[in-house]
């Protein structure tokens, strides 16, 4: 009964792939997603209320952090993003610790293809509205990224990144 649920679920997903292997991470999966739908409204829910339900999913948040509205801490493993004291996210910020291709392409890349990786952002750094932070990528501390940046590689502490992809732009001192 339990395979006939799961490939149930998994035909509902089409060409993605249904990440849960068992009935009772397919239900924590979706509770998960019920979860980041509150968490990411853009209604007037603080930001304490957003980092508690962001918790509540396994993401690794540390203390005074503003996520604004419209964020999205990955869908799928939220237990991956670890975003320390003091940090910033404004509104439609995207972080993403997955990447999980389509079944064609699945075959054509290999397992490779298949990607979880960490992304941590550390302490007061400040990630501007309508960011893509890609998986396995480290944000320095005090580090800030301008708006409508993709971040694909690391970024080093007190510098300033922007753009598509996101590069160095400048250092950052006291007084800029």
């Amino acid at each position: 009964m339990r395979n006939i649920f799961l490939r149930f679920a998994q035909k509902q997903m089409g060409t993605g792939h249904l990440e849960a292997d068992s009935t009772k991470r397919l239900f924590w999966s979706f509770f998960q997603k019920i979860l980041q739908t509150i968490s990411n409204t853009r209604f007037p829910i603080g930001s304490k209320a957003r980092c508690f339900i962001e918790r509540l999913r396994g993401a690794k948040l540390g203390q005074n952090i503003f996520l604004g509205g419209g964020c999205v801490l990955d869908r799928v493993r939220p237990d991956l993003v670890v975003i320390e004291d003091y940090v910033s996210l404004a509104g439609g910020v995207i972080i993403l610790t997955h990447s999980n291709p389509t079944e064609p392409l699945r075959e054509i890349l290999g397992p490779k293809a298949n990607i979880q990786k960490e992304v941590i952002i550390k302490r007061g750094a400040w990630i501007a509205v309508n960011c893509v932070i890609l998986p396995g990528v480290t944000i320095g501390e005090c580090a800030i990224i301008a708006s409508g940046s993709v971040v694909n590689k690391d970024v080093p502490p007190y510098t300033l990144y922007g753009g598509v992809p996101a590069k160095f732009i400048k250092n950052l001192s006291k007084g800029d």
